[in-house]
This record gives structure tokens, C-alpha cells and sequence, in this order.
């Protein structure tokens, strides 16, 4: 009897078609991708290298400002350049250096003297 109450009050109000659909459940939506790809393959911080050399790769501010490179007491800005292998390649064109990170080991050239500076980098 309860049950036929209820009903005969849902019945004396009207209510438009459009509200009485079901309401699905809101799905979040995936933020969008903040990083460039690059930037979340690109391992920071202190490097070890063979016979001695150290470089320091950090970011200052912004991903989207660059990396900084220090090589020898000095900091160098280096910009990504896309590959079509996968590593992750920086380069400061005006001084000529490029820094390769693959999985395995990172490497530092001086594209204008073509020689390398560091190589067997490895996160210390």
C-alpha cells in the first residue's frame, strides 16, 4: 500500500522528459601531457664520466626554457633538438656542444672542434 502511495504522488507532478533521464557518472578527464616527451626521458643531476670529467645537467625554471649544462665551471644553455632515434639530444649551437643520453650512458661533443669531451657518462 506504501508502494502505491508513492507512485500516485510521483504521478500528480509533471516533470519534463529531459530530467527524467538517468544521470551517468562524470568521468574525469585525463589531464593533458605537461612534459615534452624529451623532458621526461632526460636524467638530471651529477654525471661521472671517463678519466675524470663531471657535468651537471639541471633545469633552471621552466622545462620549457631549456636545460642547463655545466662542463668545466662554466654553465652552458642547451636546447632539445628531436631525434629519430629516441635519445635525448641538447645542443648550445653557439658554442658547439651537444649532449647525447641514451639508457646506457650519456656523452658530451664539441660539434665545432669535432671531438668528444666526455664520454661513458653515468648518473652519479
Amino acid at each position: 500500500m506504501a508502494a502505491t502511495a508513492v507512485l500516485a504522488s510521483c504521478a500528480s507532478e509533471k516533470m519534463p522528459v529531459t530530467e527524467t533521464k538517468p544521470l551517468l557518472p562524470a568521468f574525469n578527464k585525463a589531464p593533458e601531457a605537461t612534459l615534452p616527451t624529451w623532458a621526461t626521458q632526460l636524467k638530471t643531476g651529477n654525471f661521472a664520466c671517463e678519466m675524470g670529467n663531471k657535468v651537471e645537467v639541471k633545469y633552471e625554471g621552466r622545462v620549457t626554457d631549456g636545460v642547463t649544462l655545466v662542463w668545466k665551471g662554466s654553465a652552458y644553455r642547451m636546447e632539445p633538438v628531436t631525434t629519430s632515434t629516441g635519445a635525448v639530444r641538447l645542443e648550445n649551437k653557439g658554442e658547439g656542444l651537444v649532449w647525447i643520453q641514451i639508457p646506457s650512458k650519456s656523452m658530451l661533443l664539441n660539434s665545432k672542434a669535432g671531438q668528444q669531451l666526455a664520454n661513458d657518462c653515468k648518473a652519479s
